[in-house]
Order: C-alpha cells, then structure tokens, then sequence
C-alpha cells in the first residue's frame, strides 16, 4: 500500500495487491464471459458507494477483462466460469538470506527481543504431491443472505461452521460446511456490531468470533451467533491502536494476533498480540520489517505466520515476535494465511492461486479456481479441507487435500 492512497477507497481496494486495479490477462474465454465480467464490476461498483476512485478502478478492471477476453483464442471451458477448478502448479523461486530484528513490547513495560538471523527457505522445484480438488462452491454478487460484495476474510470454529467477512456489505455471514447459510449479523456503522470494511475473521476454541474491523481501526469480539460482546482499539500508531487492523488469529492460549497496516510508507506496519479481552501484550516489526501485513495465522505450535503482502512472502515467528524464518519470491501479494493440524501453510497468492508448503517453506503442491479467481481469505478445518474466499468471483470455494 503506497503512502497517500486515499483513506476513503476500501480495504479491500488497498490490500488485495492493488484491488481491481491490476488483473492479469485471461488466458482463455469465450465471449459470454463478457457477461460474468459486467456483472462482476457491477457488483464492484455497488461496494464503493460514493468513492470516484474506488468506481474507477473497477471500470478499468472491466475494460481490461474485457478486452483480454476479445483478444483470447482457443477458448475451452472450464476457463469460462464453469465449476471446474485447474490443477496446474506453481514453482517458488528461492529465496535469500536476510536478517531480521523483531522489537516486543510487554504491557508494562519495553524490552527488545534478540536478533535472530533469517534462515531462508528454498521452495522445491517440483510438485511433490497432488493438488487440493474442487469440491463445492457457494455465493454470488449481490447483499442478499449468501451472496457478497467484495469478501475477504474467513474462519472455520469447532464445529465446522464457516465465517466469512463480507467486507463491501459491511457484514459477516455464517454458513455450514456445505456452504448453506445460517446467519449474518453487522451493518454499515462505526457503533457496536457495526463495521467499516471488516476485512479479517478469527475464531477460538471458546466459540468466540474475532473481526477486524479495518475501517473503523478496531477489533470486535462476538459469540457464535453474533451477539457483540467487547471492542478494542482506534486510529493510530501507538499501542493498542490500529491504522488499518487487516488480519486477525488466535492460539492455543487464546491469545489475539493482529497485523497492522499504516499508509506512512510502512513504518509503523506490525503485528500486536492481545489477550482475549482485548489486553495489549507485546508488538512487533515496525520498523519497515513489514509492507503491508495483510494477514497473519497460527499453527498447533504456537508459531505465528505473517504474510507480507507487500515483499511476496511469509515470514515465521515464535509467539513473542522472534524471528524464526521466511520464504519469498512468491508468484503474486499474498494475501492470506493458513495452517492445518499437521503444521503445513496455504497461502493464497491474488494473482497466482494457492500454494501448499511445509512449516519451513518447502513447497508441495499449488492449484486456481477457475475463470477470474482471486483468492484473498484461506482457512482449513479438522478434516483438512480447504475453503478459500474467492474475491474475483464473489464467492466461497471448498477443496479437499491429500
């Protein structure tokens, strides 16, 4: 995110590698995905209200689709939007060595945490085990129940019940795990259970319902049903408070990680962990250690995975902000982050798809979702299935892994 972007265009338009300003060309159509692109920047620009820059950028994400789909030859299905996902793989380049010093600060008091140096991670260079398959999907453009405007985050609880922030609708919804809709809650607001553009979704082993509310530089806490229960933060750099609050995590320990982006060419970009009532406990990475933190995920370990949206990596830390590894060079902005109970790491890349990779970075395997997917919010559930927030298509997509 480029200093003087302006504050009004939304979250999602500032954190997902760009928005709508940037789609890759579109390697294969047919004319009558003309009609799913109108639609979808219809869609666009009803999730911009009255914000010129955030309409423009969706005109001329539909005038670049358009024409890449007039220009496209040889088209075949299921690159037109038919619910068949690809299974082609991507190939991380390898990254370098790098040392990285990460600050903590307790609630009482400042300390620095020591140095540690970066142990870089080389991806493999070759898929070493299959793609997740397509499963089932769910959604569509509009602001009835089940259909979304511009989703971003999502996050499974103990039960295998999906939340999904609903950023252009300024709601989150819950669906079971055959996407069939339960219940929403929130409404355009800065009051209690009201969001601006909540972009990341958590949820804790106590059925508790974490949001970040971007716009409104805070984090919201609910039960599972969506009744309001305790809020924290506001606009600013110092601790406690937010620029943008963009991804949300828990532990074991049930304690809240928050990645933090700040449009001041990212020196105030970080992560803040917080107790389950909203406690500020330590921070680190300010600094120009991040650029633009979008996301951020925990695993079994107590290991905290932070995608740096900005530099195309991941970077690893121990729960007190020690540095521990990274990977990079990925294909695309990362623009979400997840684990399964066995320690491997999704990461979904805007313009690329999903990659799968062990806990030090090896690569495994990387698939897409068919026509115009732009995976922004990733998560998985105890029978290692994984649901991806598809953003350029306003719906959910469900994968089942090896």
């Amino acid at each position: 995110m480029k200093a003087g972007v302006p504050s009004s265009v939304g979250l999602a338009m500032l954190l997902v590698g760009g928005g709508l300003t940037a789609s890759p060309a579109l390697a294969k159509c047919r004319s009558d995905c003309k009609k799913q692109i109108v639609a979808e920047a219809k869609a666009c620009k009803s999730g911009c209200g009255k914000d010129k820059v955030c309409k423009k950028a969706c005109r001329d994400e539909k005038t670049s689709d358009v024409a890449a789909c007039k220009a496209a030859t040889n088209p075949t299905p299921p690159d037109c939007g038919e619910t068949t996902t690809t299974t082609t793989t991507s190939t991380p380049a390898v990254t370098s060595s790098t040392t990285t010093t990460s600050t903590s600060t307790s609630i009482t008091s400042t300390t620095t945490s020591t140095t540690s140096t970066t142990t870089s991670t080389s991806a493999s260079t070759s898929t070493t085990e299959p793609p997740c398959s397509f499963v089932l999907q769910w959604g569509a453009p509009g602001s009835g129940n089940g259909e979304f405007i511009n989703p971003t985050g999502i996050a499974i609880d103990g039960s295998g019940n999906i939340y999904v922030a609903d950023s252009g609708n300024n709601r989150i919804q819950k669906f079971d795990a055959s996407g069939t809709f339960l219940t929403t809650w929130g409404s355009s607001g800065s009051g209690d259970g009201q969001f601006s553009n909540p972009f990341g979704v958590a949820t804790e082993g106590g059925g508790h319902v974490y949001v970040a509310d971007s716009g409104n530089s805070r984090v919201q806490k609910f039960d599972a049903s969506g009744t309001f229960l305790t809020t924290w933060g506001s606009a600013g750099s110092g601790t406690g408070q937010f620029g943008l609050s963009a991804g949300v995590a828990t532990d074991g320990s049930e304690s809240v990680y928050v990645s933090d982006v700040h449009n001041d060419n990212h020196l105030h970009d970080r992560v803040q962990k917080f107790d389950a009532s909203g406690n500020f406990l330590l921070t680190w990475g300010s600094g120009g250690q991040f650029d633009s933190p979008v996301a951020v995920a925990t695993d079994t370990s107590g290991h905290v995975y932070v995608a740096d949206t900005g530099n195309f990596r991941i970077q690893k830390f121990d729960a007190i902000g020690t540095f521990l590894t990274m990977w990079g060079n990925l294909k695309s902005e990362a623009e979400g982050v997840a684990t399964n109970s066995t320690g491997d790491v999704y990461v979904s890349e805007f313009h690329a798809g999903i990659e799968k990779l062990d806990g030090g970075g090896t690569f495994l395997t990387a698939w897409s979702g068919g026509f115009n997917f732009k995976p922004v919010g990733v998560a998985t559930d105890a029978s290692g299935n994984v649901y991806v927030v598809d953003y350029g298509n306003n719906r959910v997509q469900k994968f089942a892994c090896p």
